[in-house]
């Protein structure tokens, strides 16, 4: 990089003229005196001191005033550019705070390459879900979403976080009741995921949240086709690979949902501990026809997202029920995937204890 070059990206950082030349000096040589910078920079000896006070505060030099004339030293490489990377980071947070939302929503799409920026999109994403939140993030970076994670469960999101390496014992004693439905860990670096209601959230490099930050990025979405097909990939790829921290126990009955999934697995563990389930349910078919039944058997569960897997793919999760007309299998109707092989979706589902 030419001189010019490197003065233009200094000034980026709001060094002046006479600060970017002074650090130069200092740079080139290792050390100057306050009297060799001054004659550098053609500024007076008094100034001197106001410049290297503010290339100090920057990061970039360290000021020896134990000897006389004073000695400016600079900073070894990897520290001056991680204290400009701070600034960087600072400067987009502080961006990012005052950034307002476009009336249309902005674009479905968004590459994310700041971490702090990756964890407010994350902490977005779970402040407005309202029915679930699917999580795959290294488990040091919980301490980050621990508020986040804590409020959705207080509004009544079911949240199933998979924890991954970097894995340690503190991890493992984390109070995962207080943070999530259904806990697992995985020594794996598998990629972040964080997926509100299948329809927003992130998706990026297991490094955008994990030990230094290179040029790992994420993929900001708020889209539905897009959430379900990440929600997928999890529930196919990586929490089947996970070993259980903490399960939840099921939601007192009777108990209303109107997330089928949400449904599917309380009743899974209803019926784990061996409790026969009815059900009240209004269902909509392909057609848009509705149907409702009451106080009908739940005989099957079709999940894989605790205990025992009981579908026949990963992404389904169904109640299938004993109606005057048949059998009723009835999918979910909050995602982007409608429920094309059960060919009902269920709207409204209260279970009662049989």
């Amino acid at each position: 990089m030419s001189g010019d070059a490197l003065r233009d990206h200094l000034a980026t950082f709001g060094l002046s003229e006479k600060e970017i030349e002074a650090y130069l000096a200092v740079l080139k040589a290792g050390t100057a005196t306050t009297g060799e910078v001054s004659r550098a920079a053609d500024v007076s000896q008094g100034y001197v001191y106001d410049i290297a006070a503010a290339l100090a505060d920057r990061g970039l030099v360290t000021i020896d005033e134990t000897q006389s004339p004073t000695v400016l030293r600079a900073r070894p490489p990897e520290d001056a550019i991680g204290a400009l990377s701070t600034r960087v980071e600072e400067l987009g947070e502080t961006i990012d705070d005052l950034y307002e939302q476009p009336a249309d929503g902005g674009p479905p799409v968004e590459v994310v390459h700041s971490r702090a920026t990756v964890r407010k999109r994350a902490r977005s994403a779970l402040d407005v879900a309202d029915h679930e939140a699917l999580l795959v993030v290294p488990a040091p970076e919980i301490e980050h979403l621990r508020t986040a994670l804590a409020d959705a469960q207080e509004r009544g999101v079911f949240v199933y976080l998979l924890a991954v390496a970097p894995l340690s014992a503190d991890a493992l004693d984390e109070e995962w009741g207080r943070i999530a439905d259904v806990a697992r860990t995985w020594d794996a670096t598998a990629p972040v995921h964080v997926i509100a209601d299948e329809t927003r959230g992130l998706m990026g490099a297991h490094g955008v949240l994990s030990g230094r930050h290179g040029e790992e990025y994420a993929l900001a979405f708020t889209q539905r086709e897009i959430g379900s097909g990440f929600f997928g990939n999890v529930v196919a790829n990586f929490w089947p690979m996970g070993e259980d921290r903490h399960v939840t126990e099921p939601d007192p009955l009777p108990a209303t949902y109107d997330h089928l999934r949400t449904a599917a697995t309380n009743a899974a563990l209803h019926r784990a501990a061996g409790r026969d389930l009815l059900a009240d349910v209004t269902v909509t078919g392909l057609d848009s026809s509705e149907r409702t039944y009451e106080r009908v058997p739940v005989v099957e569960v079709r999940q894989g997202l605790v205990g025992d897997p009981t579908n026949d793919f990963p992404m389904e999760n169904s109640l299938v029920f004993e109606t005057p007309d048949g059998r009723v299998s009835a999918g979910n109707t909050q995602g982007g995937i409608r429920p094309f092989y059960e060919g009902y979706g269920a709207t409204a589902v209260t279970l009662y204890s049989g």
